[in-house]
């Protein structure tokens, strides 16, 4: 859920530095575990200490944050967990950055403290001015006294002043700017071409060779036995059609029995030798299995209502049942296969996993060598494109595609280094190098390459701008903020235990 809130860069820098009546808070990780600290503390940084009252108003503060970015998909319970964490790393942060700020002589005067107050709209009246008696009572109620609030306050505003000195650190050229779009529009067509699995070695797999495997390799047929469960040890299972006569469960008796008998005159047509797949195609009120001839296709039990699954597993194989009501309708059902359960032990699969294995593997080396041989043509001048057509194998080729963070490439799917590498090049340039993409393994060329215009280019430059500092800006503080809770933490001085607010 952190995804949601950390979505807008700009948001989230936004959100680092807020007024008096909201929190500062930056979304970092905490790192390794938190320890020391008084039984009844929940969070110490230092010398600055937090308990249950300090906790719980900051955890308000984070859940108005959640309701205002979710709307209705905020779920108090669902997110119980994410609040907690989050609080912590609110009141964490701001601690860190006002040790910070106090170790570099950075002060808060009693005038700002005073002037965040008096700028605050909700301590004024109705005629716009500041009101004391409300700041008093809010105040009381919120903190117990004034002082407390001053103390808290304060270290609010030395965090903000620290957190915007190390956001004036951040700067991004114009240059750096533009040549972020260039790169986001910069397009290319390629050519790639895939080596994908399959029985390239040929040959048997010698006995000698899956009892070598076994004895020296066998925690990894157990692994295998294990990825291949869904295929040892399956539950008992039919393949089954149907035809579904549609009837209202609350139907009168009249159209029962005429629906009842109307099933039965099916019935008797499929024994007497009616194509049951056309017949179904004919009359079934089943929209989802009707076009195929009344395929429900391979089910075991627990997936249909209990009638009709009753009646399915009961039939042999070949034969149609009598009719059975549900609550649907009478259903006409078919059995054409009946699966009895099977669980095969490890013992009994172990030399044909282990001759899979040396299979996939002798495949494997075979795929690389394929490869290797097209790598190498490349190296000694040829295209790609040459070299496959050479070794008999086809070309995938794209449109002008973009550069995207997952990488993906049409017909290829994804493939980050690759798609990295094919703006690396020219147009007609080959890559030597041989990407695993999946199960297969994939190379590629560069067929054409188009530059943005600058027309096209200039009017970007100032948002991207913006967004590069504001992505540096929160790049740099998260290092920051790890630096300086490993040194604590390291020290002893960085406690949590969020156990006190379960």
């Amino acid at each position: 859920m952190l995804d949601v809130i950390r979505r807008g860069q700009r948001w989230v820098t936004g959100l680092f530095v807020v007024g008096i009546g909201g929190a500062m808070v930056f979304f970092i990780g905490l790192g390794g575990p938190l320890q020391g600290g008084n039984s009844d503390t929940i969070v110490r940084v230092g010398p600055h200490q937090f308990g249950s009252v300090e906790f719980n108003r900051e955890r308000i503060q984070r859940e108005q944050l959640y309701r205002n970015a979710l709307g209705d998909g905020f779920d108090a319970d669902a997110l119980q967990k994410t609040l907690d964490e989050t609080t912590v790393r609110a009141l964490v942060d701001r601690a860190l950055l006002a040790l910070e700020a106090e170790r570099l002589g950075i002060s808060v005067s009693q005038q700002e403290v005073e002037r965040s107050v008096l700028n605050w709209g909700a301590f004024r009246n109705s005629e716009g001015r500041f009101d004391p008696e409300t700041f008093e009572n809010w105040a009381q109620y919120e903190y117990g006294t004034q002082r407390n609030f001053v103390v808290d306050q304060r270290m609010r505003l030395m965090a903000t002043k620290m957190a915007r000195l190390l956001f004036t650190n951040a700067r991004v050229s114009d240059g750096e700017a533009r040549q972020a779009v260039e790169r986001r529009l910069e397009e290319v067509k390629i050519a790639f071409v895939t080596v994908v699995p399959g029985d390239r070695a040929g040959g048997e797999i010698e006995a000698e060779a899956v009892a070598s495997l076994l004895a020296e390799r066998e925690t990894e047929v157990r692994a295998l036995y294990t990825e291949r469960s869904d295929r040892y040890d399956v539950p008992e299972q039919v393949r089954a059609r149907h035809i579904l006569l549609r009837l209202d469960a609350n139907a009168d008796d009249e159209l029962v029995e005429t629906t009842r008998a109307r099933a039965e005159d099916l019935v008797k047509s499929l024994r007497e030798g009616a194509d049951f797949a056309e017949l179904a195609a004919e009359v079934s009120d089943d929209p989802g299995s009707r076009e195929n001839g009344g395929d429900l296709g391979v089910f075991e039990r627990g997936r249909m209502l209990p009638a009709f699954e009753s009646a399915a597993f009961s039939l042999e194989p070949g034969t149609v049942g009598n009719p059975v009501r549900s609550d649907f309708g009478y259903h006409v059902i078919l059995v054409e296969e009946h699966r009895q359960a099977q669980q095969q032990s490890y013992e009994s699969v172990r030399e044909e996993l282990a001759r899979e294995l040396l299979v996939t593997e002798s495949n494997q080396a075979a795929n690389q060598e394929l490869a290797e041989r097209l790598a190498t043509a490349v190296r000694g001048g040829h295209s790609l494109e040459e070299s496959a057509r050479a070794a008999g194998m086809t070309l995938g080729r794209t449109d002008w595609i973009r550069r995207r963070p997952d990488g993906f490439v049409p017909g290829l799917g994804a493939a980050p280094d690759l798609l990295a590498t094919a703006f690396s090049l020219e147009a007609g340039q080959s890559s030597d190098r041989i990407f695993p993409v999946g199960d297969r393994l994939a190379m590629v060329q560069v067929l054409e390459t188009k530059r943005p215009e600058p027309e096209d280019v200039d009017p970007m430059v100032p948002t991207e701008r913006e967004q590069l500092v504001d992505q540096k800006r929160n790049a740099q503080t998260e290092a920051w903020m790890d630096t300086r809770r490993a040194k604590l933490d390291g020290s002893g001085q960085l406690y949590v235990n969020l156990e006190l607010v379960r």
